[in-house]
């Protein structure tokens, strides 16, 4: 796992361009700190600079920017080719020179001079983004995975007097570390993240650079400047080819089935010269992975637990146990309430645009906490958005057509209702009936799913009940100066327009759609961030066996009947859990989802209380200028008052407010939409 950054300066803007590939390289250094170099061609003005995190071939043969063996090719990579070994012997049986490195680096460099880079990328099974000088046809290539696990960014920077550098990297701080930056930044983009926590698709928080999205490339013609977008690979497309292939079997065989791709994808993902370990929930996801290791060999896996005092957020009891049953060697991390303010802007910091996902807090803590005895890490993302593990996924379609049925004002009553009843009121009137409740309220934070809720019954159609799952802000325009609502809501408008289709009338098509929007939004844009920007501030490298090519197809072969068992999803999982776990400790199987959530309104009431009223005080707000001081104030003060998802906000808006802080932005840097 690595960082790249680099620009394309024909005009010779950049006064040095040895400084300024130093400047940028250093905006990523946390993502490598096991070397670093740089390359520079006067003759096409590309300048590349890598920063290393020696994985895989730790010797100096792994060096990057790699020049392939003919020097053809100027490769700057991140991530990992699982299929590197295979490739090395296919390339090498054609004839091929992949050169001295054993790693998949060199792999790389071979794959695109003997295919070229439109063909070498199918061939590539793993998770990376990389640019790629092609010195023959004076082109930059830029890629990146088909699950969007590893992050690319590009654009191009105005450095003054109407002039224009391409730059691009694996982070937006390495673009922005071009000498001369002065790009603005989105009043779009900082609604997004009050709204819904994160930068969504090829936005990014400042104007003119976008993010590669997805198994998406990206060819610019260096003497043209042409740029050409490609999109590789579709998880649409390849929903849909699985979804018509279907599964021809039993469901014990389709256990099977599931069980041996599973163990395939976490054997390919411990190769490692350094050790590898393991984030541990005590949750479905991380526990199948956990114990997919000791089949696939690992007599004593190390895994990792993040825990709170406060017991509705604390899962290491669960952890605990299955640790236990799995014989793994077993680390937890309490967050405690002594450090809170440090891990707070430690969190924001390891941010390249606002990001206000507040799991970040916990993701951040035992990254670090792993990143002391083992340099790789297992995750169990992707269960849920492949495998109908949300809530949304159970009850979307019902709740769609109730809102087609019930009249908008008669919902807006029922809302208002629900609202007027504090989070901890829901909480003291919900917990009596706990054995009677559906799974969503057998479980932390009841009061926030009730005024969520109550948001989701203000929903007007079927896209608007969709983003309504993910909306922290419903109305993020009335906390930023420099938009106006028209704006937003055209632009909510216009991209919900824009998506590839609607939701269709019957319960399997509705929630196929829902797994879509979530493999291809929600997954890349929050909770890969998350996961990518947490582990890589400490130089950690996290790897996602369920988010495997082969299991992505097999989850959509998946029958529409097998998905849920009408009140818990992921029954395919729970089922696969249950024979790998002995008995007694199988009971986690029956666990609803319980959300990798923080004690955010607590903190903000205790610990963090001096800090939060510092950061989003009216005055210190309203002389930044982009947000409005009284209405960012508002959420803390209802969250004080038992407001769960109050809480929410003001985090959001703390996150937005002191990324501005930190990178000089003030509201005259703002562009107004």
């Amino acid at each position: 796992m690595c960082g790249f950054a680099g620009f394309v300066d024909h005009a010779d803007r950049i006064a040095d361009p040895a400084a300024a590939l130093r400047l940028m390289s250093a905006a990523v250094a946390h993502r490598g700190p096991d070397g670093e170099g740089t390359w520079f061609e006067p003759r096409t003005g590309v300048g590349i600079a890598h920063r290393r995190l020696a994985i895989l071939d730790r010797s100096p043969a792994g060096a990057q920017p790699m020049v392939s063996v003919t020097g053809r090719w100027v490769v700057a990579y991140n991530g990992e080719l699982w299929n590197f070994r295979d490739l090395r012997r296919d390339l090498e049986a054609r004839g091929g020179r992949v050169g001295d490195s054993t790693g998949d680096t060199a792999v790389l460099c071979a794959a695109l001079e003997a295919h070229g880079a439109a063909g070498a990328l199918p061939l590539l099974d793993g998770m990376f983004a990389f640019a790629a000088l092609d010195r023959h046809e004076r082109a930059l290539w830029l890629a990146r995975d088909r699950m969007g696990v590893k992050p690319c960014f590009w654009g191009h920077a105005e450095v003054g007097r109407g002039a224009n550098v391409f730059v691009f990297g694996s982070e937006l701080r390495a673009l922005a570390a071009c000498p001369g930056f002065r790009n603005r930044v989105s009043a779009i983009a900082l609604a997004e993240v009050l709204s819904v926590l994160a930068v969504r698709g090829e936005r990014t928080a400042w104007e003119g650079l976008h993010a590669l999205e997805p198994g998406h490339s990206l060819r610019l013609d260096l003497p043209s400047g042409r740029i050409d977008r490609t999109e590789w690979f579709s998880v649409r497309r390849a929903a849909a080819a699985a979804r018509r292939e279907g599964f021809h079997g039993d469901r014990a065989a389709m256990v099977r089935a599931f069980d041996g791709l599973l163990d395939s994808a976490v054997r390919r993902r411990l190769a490692s010269d350094v050790p590898v370990g393991a984030f541990l929930s005590g949750g479905i996801d991380s526990s199948l992975v956990v114990a997919s290791m000791r089949h696939s060999g690992v007599a004593r896996p190390r895994t990792f637990t993040v825990g709170f005092a406060d017991p509705r957020y604390d899962e290491r009891p669960h952890a605990r146990a299955v640790a236990e049953a799995l014989g793994t060697e077993h680390a937890e991390v309490m967050v405690e309430d002594s450090g809170l303010e440090t891990l707070a802007e430690d969190t924001i910091a390891a941010f390249d645009q606002p990001f206000a996902d507040s799991s970040a807090l916990a993701t951040l803590a035992v990254a670090r906490a792993a990143r002391g005895t083992v340099g790789v890490a297992l995750s169990g993302e992707g269960g849920d958005e492949l495998f109908c593990g949300y809530e949304r996924h159970l009850r979307g379609h019902a709740l769609a057509g109730w809102i087609r049925r019930v009249p908008a004002f008669v919902r807006r009553r029922f809302a208002d209702a629900v609202e007027l009843v504090g989070g901890d009121a829901w909480e003291r009137v919900l917990r009596p009936l706990e054995p009677t409740l559906p799974a969503a309220l057998r479980r932390t934070q009841r009061g926030r799913l009730m005024h969520k809720a109550a948001a989701i019954l203000r929903a007007q159609d079927d896209e608007a009940l969709w983003r309504s799952f993910f909306e922290v802000w419903p109305d993020p325009a009335g906390a930023i100066r420099q938009l106006p609502r028209d704006s937003w809501e055209a632009t909510v408008a216009r991209e919900a327009r824009a998506m590839p289709r609607r939701f269709p009338a019957d319960e399997a098509g509705f929630v196929d759609e829902l797994l879509l929007r979530d493999q291809t939004r929600y997954l890349p844009d929050d909770l890969l961030v998350k996961l990518d920007r947490c582990t890589m501030e400490c130089g950690l490298e996290a790897r996602e066996p369920m988010l495997d090519r082969r299991i992505l197809e097999f989850a959509w072969r998946v029958p529409p009947a097998w998905r849920t068992d009408g009140s818990l999803g992921k029954t395919l999982l729970r089922e696969s859990l249950r024979h790998r776990l002995p008995a007694g400790v199988d009971r986690i199987v029956e666990r609803p989802k319980q959300g990798f959530g923080v004690p955010l309104r607590a903190w903000f009431a205790g610990p963090l209380a001096a800090w939060a009223d510092s950061v989003l005080d009216p005055r210190r707000i309203d002389a930044q200028g982009i947000l409005d001081g009284r209405t960012v104030r508002g959420a803390l003060d209802r969250a004080r008052a038992g407001d769960e998802g109050a809480a929410q906000q003001a985090w959001s808006a703390i996150c937005v407010s002191r990324w501005c802080e930190r990178e000089g932005v003030d509201g005259a840097r703002v562009a107004r939409a």
